[in-house]
């Protein structure tokens, strides 16, 4: 693994997200999550995700990968400095 931990899904969620490409499996970096801010997929742990604890999240993880919280917090910050 890549990461501090890789949440686990149940087998049920885990084919629908890949029947409707929001996940896919990469032979070298195994379970990949499609992030929806870049459109582009990363491993599925918390090196690339963070943490969210909501009933509407089924694998624990947010749905933008890091880099893209990253971004948008930048530009808050940003939008509040003007």
């Amino acid at each position: 693994m890549h990461g501090e931990y890789t949440p686990l899904m149940k087998p049920g969620l885990l084919a629908k997200r890949l029947s409707s490409g929001k996940a896919r499996l990469d032979p070298e970096m195994g379970l990949e999550k499609l992030c929806t801010g870049c459109n582009e997929y990363w491993p599925q742990d918390t090196a690339f995700w963070s943490v969210w604890n909501s009933a509407r999240s089924c694998d624990g993880l947010q749905h933008y990968c890091k880099a893209c919280e990253g971004e948008i917090a930048v530009k808050r910050w940003k939008e509040k400095a003007a």
